[in-house]
């Protein structure tokens, strides 16, 4: 199954959601997982966004390769 490009934009929304919220409820009530486990988190939710991020370009640049390849065959 391939993923579509609409589920991974849905996916870095949602870590990005999940890392505002996790920083709203430690701020207004104090409650933390200690400072070296949310550097470890929120280093993790960083990089997998990044990853998340360079595939879904990847997916972007084959559809235009595909497109563009498509356009140039002759008509049969």
């Amino acid at each position: 199954m391939k993923l579509k490009r609409s589920w991974l934009l849905r996916t870095i929304i949602g870590i990005g959601g999940f890392i505002i919220l996790y920083s709203l409820v430690r701020h207004f009530t104090g409650i933390s997982l200690g400072e070296t486990a949310e550097r470890y988190m929120f280093d993790a939710f960083t990089f997998l966004a990044l990853g998340i991020f360079l595939y879904n370009r990847k997916l972007a640049a084959e559809e235009s390769r595909k497109k563009k390849t498509e356009e140039q065959k002759p008509p049969a």
